[in-house]
């Protein structure tokens, strides 16, 4: 199987982790990596120290892609996006927000940029490589307001590898 988003991602399936803040950690973007998706290391908990930390882990817990989230409306500088133009990641998502003033930076460091957004259009004005739509599956918490430790949030919402597969072979 092939299409844009494995030429863009190398991921092995076409199947992106969301960046949920504070669970989408190495712990759960490496076992999405491992299971052939592409994991994504969130920086919307504005914890940029802790961010970076994990970014750095996933590094060395896999030597399969993975991307990093930029919410534009939740960082509080661009101390996130000068570290990961620096750090070997290939993959961004952005989102809350327009993206205009990352899209250079992250371009010249080679970074593949998706931005989540409602229409194709918005994101050919914007030069994406591409999007992420409305309409793929979902595996976790419908709302907000859940607060505990990661793995029993995991565990709460059932947010395994096992259950993003299975939301990604019902499409297929």
């Amino acid at each position: 199987m092939t299409n844009r988003f494995l030429e863009h991602t190398g991921a092995k399936y076409p199947i992106i982790q969301a960046p949920m803040g504070w669970i989408a950690r190495s712990q759960l973007a490496s076992a999405v990596c491992a299971a052939g998706g592409l994991g994504i290391i969130e920086t919307s908990s504005g914890e940029t120290d802790a961010c970076k930390a994990e970014i750095e882990k996933m590094f060395e817990l896999t030597d399969a892609p993975f991307g990093v989230n930029l919410p534009i409306m939740f960082l509080k500088d661009d101390a996130m996006l000068a570290y990961i133009c620096d750090s070997g990641v290939k993959f961004v998502t952005t989102s809350a927000g327009s993206p205009s003033k990352f899209i250079g930076p992250l371009k010249e460091a080679g970074i593949v940029v998706y931005h989540a957004v409602p229409t194709v259009e918005a994101a050919i004005r914007w030069g994406w490589d591409g999007l992420i739509g409305l309409q793929g599956g979902f595996v976790g918490m419908e709302g907000f307001g859940a607060s505990a430790p990661a793995e029993a949030l995991y565990e709460h919402f059932g947010i395994t590898a096992d259950a993003v597969v299975e939301q990604a072979l019902a499409r297929v």
